[in-house]
């Protein structure tokens, strides 16, 4: 009896996953692409020489000429390369809180972040190695970071509570690693990857973000096929096994595509903070929806991001400032106001 009561409970709530979003809802969806879409219009026409969008968003269609070269080959790889990279940890975020069931269990919280950027440190550090060779490296450090924060919490209980202060501590340890490798590193060879790390856009071209974006799109085609399986996950595993979900496999290759994803686009532009921790919350805001909703979670990290780089580019005059130094300020604040949220609500 109570098993077919957990069963209808979670079909239930597969049910309210699925449904429509509500007028306000869709409003608020709508408003959130007109902002994507006006950081990417920004994002092609401010530079050091700036052009008004409708002259960027015409020179997209042109097939020669100086603007299109700058508009197409400069700035156009940078904007897209924030866009997905931004909907990519954002999945990610909400994936790994959907999985710990704490609002805080992000990648760059639990030390993925840390662990991709310590993988990518060691494929530069002992010998610079080409773009791919530090792209592996960062996912494998992912993973590795992944299956030693699982293994030092496994059979503990209250997952979400331990995984947080397990990564917190991997993640401590991780940078002092990070820093021994780049006290011992060819100065010059410290200071290009300290500049990597402190997660940047500045020179992503085509011949950078090109595979990358694929490998993320791919990643997200694969989410989006198995999100049955992350509403399952959100149930828990009583319910989400009352419906013949597998949840330990289901889990695995639910972090296997987060890890992916935070892996890619770190071994690209390096850590970068706060999308990943505040998107999913901020979407679920807007989708009016306690379960996750990718498209809502996507459209908010990408517009993040997006307008980050933008903010980071402009803020001081002739310094362009590296993205993770704007999301990092924000994410500060941002994780500060978690914190002090339940504090408030209690008082």
């Amino acid at each position: 009896m109570s098993v077919s009561i957990r069963a209808a409970d979670a079909r239930q709530a597969i049910r309210r996953a699925r449904r429509p979003l509500d007028r306000r809802a869709r409003v608020a969806m709508g408003l959130l692409v007109a902002a994507l879409l006006v950081s990417l219009v920004a994002g092609i026409s401010i530079g050091d020489t700036v052009l008004s969008p409708i002259r960027a968003v015409q020179a997209l269609f042109e097939t020669d000429g100086g603007v299109r070269m700058v508009v197409v080959d400069w700035r156009l790889p940078r904007a897209l390369a924030a866009v997905v990279f931004g909907a990519a940890l954002a999945l990610s975020g909400s994936i790994f809180q959907t999985i710990t069931r704490n609002p805080l269990g992000s990648p760059d919280v639990i030390g993925l972040t840390t662990g991709a950027y310590t993988g990518a440190l060691i494929v530069i550090t002992a010998g610079g190695g080409s773009q791919f060779a530090i792209a592996i490296g960062a996912i494998l450090g992912g993973f590795a970071t992944a299956a030693l924060v699982a293994l030092l919490v496994a059979g503990q209980g209250a997952l979400g509570y331990r995984i947080v202060i397990v990564g917190i501590g991997v993640s401590a340890v991780l940078a002092a690693v990070n820093s021994w490798m780049l006290l011992r590193a060819r100065l010059e060879v410290a200071v290009s990857a300290a500049i990597w790390g402190a997660g940047s856009l500045n020179g992503v071209g085509w011949t950078q973000a090109a595979l990358p974006i694929a490998i993320v799109l791919g990643l997200i085609a694969l989410l989006a096929l198995g999100r049955r399986g992350l509403w399952l996950v959100e149930l828990g595993d009583d319910l989400g096994s009352s419906l013949g979900g597998r949840m330990g496999l289901t889990k695995a290759a639910l972090v296997a595509i987060a890890v992916g994803l935070t892996g890619v686009v770190t071994a690209v532009i390096g850590p970068v903070a706060f999308i990943a921790l505040a998107a999913p919350h901020l979407a679920r805001l807007i989708a009016r929806s306690g379960t996750p909703h990718l498209v809502a979670t996507a459209l908010m990290g990408a517009t993040l991001l997006s307008m980050a780089d933008i903010i980071g580019q402009n803020l001081v005059p002739k310094h362009a400032l590296p993205v993770g130094v704007v999301t990092l300020v924000l994410g500060g604040v941002y994780l500060v106001y978690l914190v002090i949220r339940p504090a408030r609500r209690g008082a």
